[in-house]
């Protein structure tokens, strides 16, 4: 394989699942009436969190679920009945499960940094990613980076970008992506069950 094609197989999984389209459908409704400041101060705290957060369960997610006497196959098919709810989620509703705040203190880091970019889908997937060699190892921090980089452009431009899109192309690109969710939900159910027949 080259190493375009082994980027993608890490970093589309990524992109779907945090889904930058339908977080800045979701950044918009909540951010609208606050001032430039203050979005940017939410976009930077929403993407430095989630960064932590997700990079966190990538580098020590293993250690974690061996301590707690989890094996892989179960996160794997943990993790993809939580892609598969997410998945059908955003068809449904063409976004992101909406959340809700009293303020904009730090709206960055909660909803923002998690659950809504550092949910479980994205933290399941990337302890799931991780148990690869150490090419993908890599390759699956920096497509992270690179997804919350982009997430962060989008966070910072949302208004211009939801105004050249328009809302019913976001909905359409949100519900695209959950289908796509929903099919790496059941293959990483499906490898689970093969990894699991192979043990036995």
């Amino acid at each position: 394989m080259t190493f375009s094609t082994d980027f993608l197989k890490v970093f589309m999984p990524l992109f779907v699942v945090i889904d930058p389209f339908g977080s800045l459908a979701i950044f918009v409704s909540m951010t609208g009436s606050f001032n430039r400041d203050t979005r940017r101060t939410i976009s930077r705290d929403a993407v430095f969190y989630a960064g932590i957060i997700i990079i966190l369960f990538a580098l020590a997610g293993g250690l974690i679920i061996e301590f707690f006497g989890i094996s892989i196959e179960a996160l794997e098919i943990a993790g993809g009945i939580i892609l598969l709810l997410m998945g059908i989620e955003m068809v449904r509703q063409g976004a992101k499960p909406d959340t809700s705040v009293d303020s904009s203190k730090n709206m960055g880091i909660v909803p923002f940094a998690t659950p809504l970019l550092a949910g479980p889908g994205a933290i399941s997937l990337v302890i799931i990613l991780m148990k690869g060699d150490l090419f993908t190892k890599i390759l699956t921090i920096v497509s992270v980076l690179l997804v919350l980089v982009i997430v962060y452009f989008f966070f910072i431009y949302s208004s211009k970008i939801l105004s050249l899109l328009g809302d019913k192309v976001m909905t359409a690109i949100t519900r695209i992506f959950g289908l796509l969710v929903a099919g790496f939900a059941i293959q990483y159910f499906l490898d689970a069950l093969v990894a699991l027949s192979v043990l036995k």
